[in-house]
């Protein structure tokens, strides 16, 4: 019997694994479905992301057939292993906006405003600039500046200043997230930080703390209203891991999907696929939220960046497995941006993703070849979406893919966002000292130019920004599945904690906050068990 189990190793679970296990008298159980690749070459080196996808790394989830978007069936990569989506993603650290957190607040969940969450980002974090009133030094994750942004991504921040009315800023995470610059990234000496490397590695001997990789969570076990323990199956045999308290770490995917296998959710959605009901909580699964960015690339000139070739990116795969250097020691997204649509707007509500590198073209639903050349890429993203969507059950297999149903472009709102957004980045492409080195537009290109013809080519070729949330939303009205402490309403001895309970989506990239919850359910659990 332990005292706290804890599904799912990723961004969440390797943080709670590390500050309960902190208490000695405390035994705790992480479950991960995945293996211990974390520190494999692939995931170590940042520049390698998307080679990771579609691997036994990933679960390689796609969403159901999306009517607003040309009935495509867009890519969902979540990270199967210790570290999970921390070792799949773009490795950049974004908070959010501080309005994203005082709205959770004043949605009904105290303790969660930006003045409350602040010092649970600054614990986790150890920063090279070092320590001051926004920024922390000492916690395991690591944040550092990008090492050698290409010449066209200070361009860039250049130009999007002068077209929107605001500042070039050297932190998006201080005291305004406004304004046009490098991103920091969870990269240390050239190695990607996860939290498997940054939260779990370092405690893995601890007695008290047991991890078990290959465990594929099958469902909960339930006594009346308490959970006790959770069903898994490791190495071909199915096993109770049985704890005073369960801790869902899971993702906005995973979380729901084990509630509603464990028949806790909406109840006749359950006897549809199957399943008999244990407690009627209609919230579970409703409420997903997803960040979408269109993508416009141009052709770049010598003095703007690196060319990519098979050739040099041979050689870069040797200078990086001999000494952790070169171009795949870089997180590959260097530069972004919070502007405002408009002025008028409260805060921001468009960021830009911007690479001095080819992506996949047209969109990442199916593999794709490696773009070499020289190119420039702008992504101009919608970070408050309104369109929301669920997560339902594709049967009662408990290894059976859930349905993933973001609705995407429900609200019409949503892709006029996207087409203003791409009508933004060719205006300010068109701005010094960024239109000096820039060739052609390559993509969509200028065949496309009327406001059908764009929306046509967003529907066609939007990317999700694979930031998942919602599915287990915290709040106390009639759609919530966890209260403020992030208990699962209704149910005793068991949380959620991770991007599902978040009561509305932040503007921004999620893996910070992520492991923000994780920190703050920590001391939820500790100060309940005293």
């Amino acid at each position: 019997m332990f005292d706290v189990v804890v599904v799912g190793a990723g961004s969440a679970g390797c943080v709670l694994a590390h500050r309960l296990s902190a208490d000695p008298k405390r035994k705790v159980a992480l479950l991960e479905a995945g293996g211990a690749q974390h520190r494999s070459f692939k995931v170590r080196a940042p520049g390698a992301w998307p080679d990771l996808w579609r691997t036994k790394l990933d679960w390689g989830l796609s969403t159901v057939p999306q009517q607003h978007a040309n009935n495509r069936r867009i890519y969902q990569p979540r990270g199967k292993l210790l570290g999970g989506s921390s070792c799949l993603n773009a490795l950049i650290y974004i908070r959010g906006h501080r309005d994203n957190y005082d709205e959770w607040r004043d949605l009904g969940n105290a303790g969660w405003g930006w003045s409350d969450v602040l010092p649970y980002f600054k614990k986790s974090e150890d920063n090279t600039r070092g320590a001051s009133e926004y920024h922390g030094t000492g916690g395991p994750l690591s944040v550092g500046d990008h090492p050698s942004p290409a010449p066209v991504c200070r361009a860039f921040a250049e130009a999007l200043a002068k077209q929107c009315n605001t500042r070039v800023t050297d932190d998006f995470n201080g005291a305004e997230q406004e304004g046009a610059g490098i991103f920091q990234h969870t990269v240390k000496s050239g190695a990607r930080c996860s939290t498997a490397v940054g939260f779990l590695d370092s405690v893995r001997d601890r007695a008290n703390l047991t991890v078990i990789t290959g465990a594929h969570a099958l469902g909960l076990v339930l006594d009346g209203d308490r959970a006790t323990g959770v069903r898994c199956r490791i190495g071909g045999s199915e096993q109770v891991i049985e704890g005073r308290e369960i801790v869902l770490a899971a993702g906005a995917i995973g979380s729901p999907q084990l509630l509603l296998l464990s028949g806790i959710g909406p109840a006749d959605e359950l006897r549809v696929t199957g399943i008999e009901p244990r407690h009627d909580l209609r919230g579970v699964g409703k409420h997903l939220e997803d960040h979408l960015m269109a993508l416009v690339y141009f052709e770049a000139n010598a003095n703007a960046t690196r060319k990519l070739t098979a050739a040099n990116m041979g050689w870069a795969a040797l200078t990086y497995a001999l000494g952790g250097k070169g171009i795949l020691a870089e997180a590959p997204t260097h530069a972004g941006a919070f502007v405002k649509s408009r002025p008028e707007e409260p805060r921001p509500d468009i960021q830009f993703h911007m690479s001095p590198w080819g992506w996949l073209m047209p969109n990442s639903d199916e593999p794709r070849p490696r773009m070499w050349g020289r190119y420039a890429g702008f992504a101009p993203g919608l970070i408050y979406p309104k369109s929301q969507g669920e997560i339902r059950l594709a049967s009662a297999d408990p290894t059976a893919a859930p349905l993933i149903d973001p609705r995407y472009f429900s609200n019409p709102a949503d892709l006029e966002h996207l087409v203003n957004g791409i009508k933004l980045t060719r205006e300010m492409t068109a701005r010094s000292p960024l239109r000096e080195m820039l060739g052609a537009e390559i993509f969509p290109g200028p065949s496309v130019s009327t406001d059908e013809q764009i929306r046509e080519h967003v529907r066609a070729t939007c990317q999700t920004i694979f930031h998942p949330t919602g599915t287990c939303k915290m709040g106390n009205d009639k759609s919530a599945v966890v209260d403020s402490e992030l208990r699962v309403h209704g149910i005793r001895g068991l949380r959620v904690a991770d991007a599902s309970i978040m009561p509305r989506i932040v503007g921004g990239n999620t893996n910070a906050p992520v492991i923000m919850i994780a920190e703050k359910a920590a001391d939820l659990i500790q100060s309940s068990s005293v």
